[in-house]
Order: structure tokens, then sequence, then C-alpha cells
């Protein structure tokens, strides 16, 4: 690397080098154009007939206007997990998962109980029959 302080000459740098980045927050802009989402779709090897088909509610209104939906979230957690120096994530969460997605302190997920269906007016549907 030259060295503009020793007249151009070269110089070793002996080191360890780190880059730290902080994302403090991040979002984005969905997609809100009719075209564009069925553009994404024929990456995914879906063809216009099945976007229309299948997500066809989200195609139409895109063709009438919908606006965009955007969203940011901070990273508020990121930053405490740097500050106190932990190793992961979940070690400063709040109401950390494991690795399945399980919520050891809630004990969630679980099967709803009949109580919990009732209050919200649901029911279960019963078990097919196989034959």
């Amino acid at each position: 690397m030259p060295c503009n302080s020793c007249g151009g000459g070269r110089q070793k740098y002996n080191g360890q080098g780190k880059d730290d980045v902080i994302e403090i927050a991040s979002g984005g802009i969905r997609n809100h154009l009719p075209e564009t989402m069925v553009k994404a779709f024929e990456i995914a090897g879906f063809d216009r007939e099945t976007v229309e088909e299948r997500f066809g509610g989200l195609y139409r209104a895109f063709q009438y206007g919908a606006p965009p939906h955007g969203g940011m979230a901070a990273g508020v957690d990121r930053v405490v997990m740097l500050l106190v120096g932990a190793k992961n994530l979940r070690e400063v969460s709040m109401f950390p998962m494991n690795q399945q997605a399980f919520d050891l302190l809630m004990g969630a997920p679980n099967e709803a109980t009949p109580t919990q269906l009732r209050e919200l007016h649901l029911r279960p549907l019963p078990a097919k029959k196989e034959g």
C-alpha cells in the first residue's frame, strides 16, 4: 500500500483488520406493481396464469393501485447484544426461542384449549376418514 507520509514508498502493515457494521434499523417497500409481481413469480417458476389463479386477490388489488406497503424495524436487540458482548441474539432476547422456534418460557407453540377456541368462536374440523 502506498505511504503518502513517506514519499510514496511502500510500508508493510501487520495487524488484524476487522469490519463491524451495526444495523440500527432496516426495512423496505414491498412489491406493489402487478407486472413486477408476475416477473418475480416467473423467476420462481410460476407462469402468469398460475400467479393470477393462486394470488388473484393481491394481483387484482395491485392492478387497481393498492398503495405500497412498507415497514421498518429497529435493531435495538442487536445493539444490546454488541454492548454486553453476547455471542447470540437469544442471550439478550426478552422472549427467546430455541432453534426449533419453541418458546420455553411460554410453552409455545401449543395446541389451543377448547376454552380458547370458544372465546375465538372457532371449532376444529373433524378428521377426514380414510377410505
